[in-house]
């Protein structure tokens, strides 16, 4: 019989602690591998939806608001900037492409997005269009909309039904419903794996004429006059897409002067948040995950060299067979690396078991697509540290049994 089938039998002779043993391991590797997975597939899922957009205008506030409400809609506008605004960036010679976004209402928590036609003509990075359509076409009257595809899965909506929106930018009970201004889905676009498959697309002509009517019922009701016309019309934020991005902070500067608005860089401020919020909680528990793998190594080498002094005799008998020092700590060795080697293939499997039962409430509450079970470099390079520390370990017990002699065994036994 081979070393390695005898190291085999005796793991499994000692179920119990085998198992106990290589669970700790795989407890420790699955915090890891979820840990450096999870931080891996937001970072990629993140900077996918800010490189969507060079700039983003809207009212003053925080940047990173701004770009949390209308390229992830996550968060609450800043405020508005005028139309006239938009139509201006538009006419640059700089600017390749630029969208008006109106916010206010959703459907079932999916925000309905008030914009333009020429909205679904936003360039891909790699040439063609971003956005494509799995059924119908984009909306020609004020209230057809195009769901996005994961809105289509969640509602349930299809081609030619009809929904109401309901005010605000959350589904709350008991929220205002526009029951007088239904929309009708005139398209389904295909999954882009971004936030946008989480948003209602309409034509902002509807989202004017919604809440310009309530202004005027307010204002009636009240018996104020409504100071309202097509001039003083505003957009939540303005989407814009630049020649050369180079121009980007001379295009957003531009912006803050000579506008009531502000600009912000996509892509700045979620490596901002990023660095300045997600990064420190990812190394808390990156740094909780690698306690947790010491501990379970510690844990392998005591379970070792506890089993090696009960096995004494056993060792003894082996030698006086004629087995050599070197095989006996390999013998050893080996079963210290098997253990380790299994509690690590459980870790990453159970490790990423997670993520891919995390991916649907991550998408369904935040848009980004997660792929659960793909494995990053600082993944495998992290596994392969935690699989040599283990292998380390099982070096300890193999050099006392290398060092003693059956005499020695036999004495200690008696």
């Amino acid at each position: 019989m081979s070393l390695l089938a005898m190291a085999w039998r005796y793991l499994l002779f000692r179920k119990v602690a085998t198992i106990l043993t290589a669970g700790c391991i795989a407890l420790g590797v699955a915090l890891v591998c979820a840990v450096l997975a999870l931080q891996n597939e937001s970072e990629k899922a993140l900077t996918r939806d800010a490189a969507l957009y060079d700039l983003v205008a809207g009212g003053k506030g925080s940047p990173l608001q701004l770009v949390l409400s209308s390229v992830y809609h996550l968060d609450s506008p800043t405020g508005n900037i005028d139309f006239r605004e938009y139509e201006r960036i538009r006419r640059d010679s700089r600017v390749l492409w630029a969208a008006p976004v109106g916010l206010g209402d959703n459907y079932q928590g999916f925000r309905i997005v008030g914009t333009q036609e020429h909205f679904f003509d936003l360039p891909d990075r790699d040439g063609g269009r971003f956005f494509r359509l799995a059924s119908g076409s984009v909306f020609k009257d004020p209230f057809e909309v195009v769901l996005g595809s994961q809105v289509a899965t969640a509602t349930g909506l299809g081609l030619g039904d009809s929904f109401s929106g309901t005010h605000g930018l959350v589904e709350v009970p008991g929220g205002e419903v526009h029951d007088d201004f239904p929309y009708t889905v005139s398209g389904i676009l295909s999954p882009t794996g971004t936030a946008q498959d989480r948003a209602i697309f309409g034509t902002l002509e509807s989202v004017w004429e919604i809440h310009e009517t309530e202004e005027r019922l307010h204002s009636a009701i009240q018996g104020s006059a409504l100071l309202g016309d097509s001039q003083k019309r505003e957009t939540t934020a303005i989407l814009i897409r630049l020649k050369a991005p180079g121009l980007r902070l001379w295009m957003a500067e531009e912006i803050r002067e000579n506008s009531e608005g502000i600009a912000a860089i996509p892509i700045n401020e979620v490596l901002r948040f990023q660095r300045g919020m997600i990064a420190p909680v990812q190394r808390a528990l990156l740094g909780i995950s690698a306690i947790v793998v010491l501990v379970a190594c510690l844990s392998a080498l005591i379970t070792l060299h506890q089993a090696t002094d009960r096995r004494r005799r056993d060792i003894a008998i082996l030698r006086s067979l004629g087995a050599t020092r070197y095989e006996v700590a390999t013998l050893i060795f080996l079963e210290g690396s098997l253990l380790t080697a299994g509690g690590v293939i459980l870790g990453v499997m159970l490790g990423h078991t997670g993520l891919a039962l995390a991916a649907g409430p991550v998408r369904e509450a935040t848009g980004l697509l997660l792929q659960a079970w793909r494995l990053p470099a600082t993944e495998l390079l992290a596994v392969s540290a935690i699989a040599l520390c283990g292998a380390f370990a099982s070096l300890f017990p193999a050099i006392s049994c290398y060092r003693r002699t059956p005499i020695d065994d036999l004495a200690a036994v008696n």
